[in-house]
């Protein structure tokens, strides 16, 4: 059965990597039937399917970029990084570029999640964002959604949060089906704006606010 399984790499996931797999799935594929949505799945698929089987493999990075990189994915930016190791900004850099071409990454994230994924960070600090995020089943997004678009239409202008979710794609594939109303609470379309704004590491949400005609009875636009 394994061979014909589309995701085999997912079933050796622990359970907050399962959670956090399907549940970026889902936003991906919460938009129209089109092009842009697969593409969105196809992104969610690609970042979180493991770069290689192997786990015993010798971590490419020395000690340093080992450190630099754990800061950074903990949160840090290139000045506190610096900070921290006693070195200068542009050192840090240095050493992100490194990074990238050791591990044949695309960029700082991707080189991250090889890393992650190889274990060859044992000092990245994500237990806060486990108990944090909470999974919820595509009922409870659904009803999310239809709260927080009557609050926008009560306060025109006011920005109101709605996630969080795991993945910037996630996140910034709900804000592009929210500004082009493909998610039903969102209508009509161009009455809302959206954008995903990172919040934390490992953590986005997308913020939103109407900008339409106020209406007396927001079940007219969600029906």
């Amino acid at each position: 059965m394994a061979g014909d399984l589309t995701f085999p790499w997912a079933r050796r996931y622990d359970a907050d990597q399962l959670a956090a797999f399907i549940e970026d799935l889902w936003g991906a594929a919460s938009g129209d039937n089109d092009l842009a949505t697969l593409d969105a799945i196809e992104q969610a698929i690609a970042e979180h399917r493991p770069c290689g089987s192997d786990s015993t493999l010798k971590c490419p990075l020395t000690e340093r970029e080992v450190q630099v990189l754990t800061l950074l994915v903990n949160g840090g930016t290139y000045e506190s990084t610096a900070t921290r190791l006693g070195i200068a900004p542009h050192t840090v850099r240095s050493h992100c570029h490194k990074i990238i071409d050791r591990l044949g990454a695309r960029d700082r994230t991707h080189a991250a999640a090889i890393a992650a994924h190889f274990g060859w960070l044992p000092g990245l600090d994500i237990a806060q964002v486990r108990e944090r995020v909470h999974r919820k089943s595509p009922q409870q997004w659904q009803e999310i959604h239809r709260e927080r678009a009557a609050a926008m239409r009560a306060q025109p202008g006011t920005s109101v949060d709605i996630g969080p979710y795991t993945s910037n794609s996630g996140a910034a594939n709900v804000a592009r089906g929210i500004q082009d109303g493909r998610l039903d609470a969102y209508q009509p379309v161009g009455a809302f704006t959206a954008q995903a704004t990172h919040t934390g590491p490992g953590r986005w949400v997308v913020r939103a606010h109407y900008i339409g005609t106020p209406t007396s009875d927001p079940e007219e636009v969600t029906a």
